[in-house]
């Protein structure tokens, strides 16, 4: 019977079907599961008058840094949820727990629970489909009606599901492929069952990224040096169960995806479970609700009683009462919450083969399609260093679905010299592509970031520049993982030309009251028509629970043309508690070469991020060794921290560790690590206090 409803009210949607939606079907058999799988939705899912169900919920958010990735936020949720689609649902709280670990080391209950709780419960007949808070965390669904309009279908691969009691179903997929690339649309597929039509998987990506510059109205209120602000979905799955050999309704429901914030990145995973349902349906759907004004529909569900959470959409409200029960301890402590996910580490909840077949699918799902976009340029781009004195610079982007072309220019206030660079880019599922074209300052050590926010501010408030720069015009081919990954390799092929640049300014704070206080000589650039390429090869773990990490980077670089050389550097970083409440950071690293080094390609020490108490570039060589330790309290959320730092750096062949630089001092730590203000002394000639204020320190 059911089988027949579904038939005839397919065949009613497809007469129905305005004749400018033909374009949407790509095949014949696309449009007969679209019309019976909708049909489906209308009859079968309205019907749904309440369900009850067991959700239980984990969220991990981290942050991606250059010497070791940090785990910011968790939260581990178990709810039991009362869904009525008439009148007000109930939620009662089973289990609840956050951790806070770059600031707290205690866990605690969610300070927004009631708020967040109805998050977890959904409308079966909702036409989008809801994978985040906000009004951009979510897609139109692509069985809503008139989704024609906004979708392409393609029929894909046929398979076979088996239940426990013996029977099969078999299963259709259904391509979908958005018409423009809108973050409000998905590019994904959809699994079908040919009995009911029910759907059994969903699997997808939004059609682009998130871009709050162009796509939220707050855009505007976000100061610019935290842009651009974008959120990148790598996936989102959801698999459903039958229930009572009628609903099919979610099982399972995983999110994976990475937010950049100017320079960090910042990755955000969240799993859901629902288990235990109990649904109650009618005979027959009923009539569609009659659209009503948002804020009357608001206004309506408050009325219900104080203690009652609503949650409106289009005229339409859910209402809970939210039921917490008053012992903390209990709830944090409950079995009923999922373990808690930490990033990075292999999840116990999914199986490797799981991992491998959703992998299989992420590289099979359709691709962004073409565009032309244009966001807002990016203006407000600043730096300052010895040589440009204040660069002042603007970046604009051309968006044309899977590639996009970026155009960035700058003026040096000091030098009066243009950089300029044009760059085509190409994103995947799985990797990153980058083919430039430049005229650009470079930094002879990019991994100490001379040319970032921390150095300029040292260099027009302190008067202090530790970076060694030389003047590249080139073109560049860069490949890495995609910013959904994790970001475990680097590799760069490059053919420029090098020469060098002059210091053009003494200005800065200190200089403004003395005159004597000058920016030390920047190094003589050989002049150089180099090809090469240059690799980076990173990873880090974390050893059980009791905060303790690994991590390694090794760097590869090669040239040929007017030099010929080769160099290789490995970094190995650890931290690990100690008795009573401290911890301790270790790093030692050391590199070498082979053939002609031109100067502008040696090894540089010198300043917080490699020897501090010592300027930028007080030892340089063919070959380096160096190593720092730390102690400091075990509060992540602020710290004193006492460290050494050692190093040397020379001849190849001459290199000892015999005679090297040494300085110590005390350090203040911030957001474990993440923020550092280290007070230094150097402890041989040439011998000296120094402040440093930089980001991502060790502890």
């Amino acid at each position: 019977m059911l089988a027949l409803l579904t038939a005839a009210a397919a065949a009613a949607l497809v007469l129905q079907t305005p004749h400018d939606s033909t374009s949407a079907y790509l095949d014949p058999g696309a449009r007969d599961l679209v019309a019976r799988a909708r049909a489906r939705r209308l009859l079968v899912d309205r019907s749904i008058r309440a369900y009850d169900v067991t959700v239980r919920e984990r969220i991990a958010v981290g942050l991606r840094a250059l010497r070791r990735d940090r785990m910011v936020y968790r939260r581990e949720l178990a709810l039991h949820v009362s869904w009525r689609r008439d009148t007000v649902g109930e939620i009662r709280v089973l289990g609840a727990r956050e951790a806070i670990p770059i600031a707290l080391r205690h866990e605690q209950i969610p300070e927004d629970l009631a708020a967040d709780a109805p998050d977890l419960a959904f409308d079966p007949a909702n036409d989008r489909v809801r994978y985040a808070r906000g009004d951009s965390g979510d897609v139109r669904h692509p069985l809503a009606v008139g989704s024609e309009a906004d979708y392409r279908f393609a029929s894909g691969d046929t398979t076979d599901i088996s239940f426990p009691d013996g029977r099969t179903l078999r299963v259709y997929e259904l391509k979908v492929l958005p018409r423009r690339a809108d973050f409000r649309l998905m590019s994904g597929s959809l699994w079908i069952e040919g009995e009911g039509f029910g759907v059994v998987r969903l699997l997808f990506r939004p059609a682009r990224p998130f871009d709050m510059a162009t796509d939220a109205d707050s855009g505007d209120h976000v100061p610019g040096f935290i842009k651009p602000i974008r959120a990148e979905i790598r996936y989102v799955t959801i698999e459903y169960a039958q229930w009572s050999k009628r609903w099919w309704l979610p099982r399972e429901f995983a999110m994976d995806g990475v937010a950049t914030v100017a320079f960090a990145t910042v990755p955000v995973r969240f799993e859901r479970f629902y288990e235990d349902y109990d649904v109650i349906g009618d005979s027959a759907p009923p009539p569609p609700p009659e659209p009503a004004p948002r804020d009357s529909a608001q206004a309506r569900c408050e009325r219900q009683g104080t203690n009652v959470r609503c949650s409106c959409r289009r005229g339409r409200c859910q209402a809970f009462t939210v039921v917490i029960p008053p012992d903390s301890a209990a709830l944090i402590a409950s079995t009923e919450l999922p373990p808690r996910l930490i990033l990075g580490e292999t999840d116990s909840m999914v199986t490797e083969s799981e991992l491998r077949e959703l992998g299989q699918r992420l590289g099979a799902l359709p691709e962004t399609p073409w565009t032309f976009r244009v966001p807002r340029p990016r203006w407000g781009l600043a730096r300052y260093n010895r040589i440009e004195g204040l660069s002042l610079g603007a970046r604009v982007t051309v968006e044309l679905g899977r590639l996009a072309i970026d155009g960035t220019g700058r003026l040096g206030l000091a030098n009066l010299e243009p950089d300029a660079e044009l760059a085509l880019r190409r994103e995947t599922g799985s990797a990153r592509w980058r083919l430039a074209g430049y005229y650009r300052l470079v930094a002879a050590d990019a991994s100490t970031r001379p040319l970032g926010v921390g150095n300029s501010l040292g260099s027009l408030l302190l008067g202090r520049d530790d970076g060694e720069y030389f003047r590249a015009s080139g073109f560049e081919l860069a490949a890495a993982p995609a910013a959904t990954h994790v970001q475990n390799l680097d590799i760069r092929f490059y053919a420029e030309r090098q020469r060098a640049v002059d210091k053009e300014t003494d200005f800065s704070v200190p200089h403004a009251f003395d005159r004597d206080h000058r920016f030390r000589p920047n190094i003589t650039a050989q002049a150089a028509d180099q090809l090469g390429i240059a690799a980076t090869v990173r990873g880090s773990r974390r050893l059980g629970n009791d905060a303790a990490t690994l991590g390694a980077e090794l760097t590869l670089d090669a040239g040929a043309g007017t030099f010929g050389f080769a160099r290789a550097a490995l970094a190995l970083r650890a931290t690990a508690p100690l008795p009573p409440a401290l911890a301790l950071g270790l790093e030692v690293a050391g590199g070498t070469s082979a053939g002609q080094l031109p100067v502008q390609s040696r090894w540089f020490l010198g300043g917080p991020t490699t020897l501090r108490g010592y300027p930028g570039g007080v030892l340089t060589g063919e070959a380096f060794w160096r190593a720092r330790a730390e102690v400091a309290n075990a509060f992540p959320g602020a710290r004193l921290a006492l460290f050494t730092d050692v190093g040397r750096a020379g001849l190849r062949d001459r290199l000892s560790l015999a005679g090297p630089l040494w300085s110590a001092g005390l350090g203040a730590s911030f957001l474990d690590g993440l923020i550092r203000i280290d007070c230094s002394r150097a402890l041989r000639a040439p011998v000296g206090w120094r402040i440093d204020f930089y980001a991502d320190g060790i502890l």
